[in-house]
């Protein structure tokens, strides 16, 4: 069977139409194929350039601020129940809070994905560990850790909280053990 094409421009009147053979059908099929895969693979390729990973946000967070800290706190040198008021009006009434013996030396909200978090500075023998708390949405990995630098950074998961420390890493046995449920 031959097909006669709609749009071409054909004999004058009186002359035999042109008859052209039909599409072999795979090509029809690949031609589907592979504009379909080009449209697929583009809109992923920009997915994943438009919105970066946030896999291991929280630590990231907490050692840019360890290594840039405020210049000024929202509490300056707290009382332990004056931090646990100011914690309980961030993250919520069960979340985990440094123990009685570090000192404070200060504690700012700050915003992680647009959520608040509590980030607290304490002093930790000669150590200066930043400490940030965020209640968690979603699923959180169990634990992470990284060394940048000269740093080790801790996250793990305590409840409905993410945690997450950063301090020497020489030192880190240390301080890491002054953390609840680490």
């Amino acid at each position: 069977m031959n097909l006669v094409e709609a749009e071409d421009v054909g004999p004058v009147e009186g002359d035999a139409p042109l008859v052209t053979p039909p599409r072999p059908l795979h090509r029809r099929v690949s031609v589907s194929l592979l504009f379909t895969l080009t449209v697929l693979i583009g809109t992923v390729v920009a997915i994943y350039m438009t919105f970066p990973a946030r896999d291991n946000v929280l630590v990231t967070e907490a050692i840019d601020r360890h290594k840039e800290p405020p210049k000024a706190w929202d509490l300056t040198a707290p009382t332990v129940p004056e931090l646990r008021a100011w914690v309980i009006g961030i993250a919520g009434k069960d979340a985990p809070m440094p123990t009685a013996e570090q000192a404070v030396v200060g504690a700012q909200r700050v915003a992680v994905l647009n959520r608040d978090a509590a980030l607290m500075r304490l002093r930790i023998g000669a150590d200066d560990v930043t400490y940030l708390i965020q209640r968690t949405r979603g699923i959180a990995p169990e634990s992470t850790e990284r060394k940048d630098g000269d740093l080790r950074a801790l996250a793990w998961r305590c409840g409905l909280y993410m945690c997450a420390a950063v301090g020497p890493d020489a030192t880190s046995a240390t301080w890491r053990a002054a953390f609840p449920s680490r």
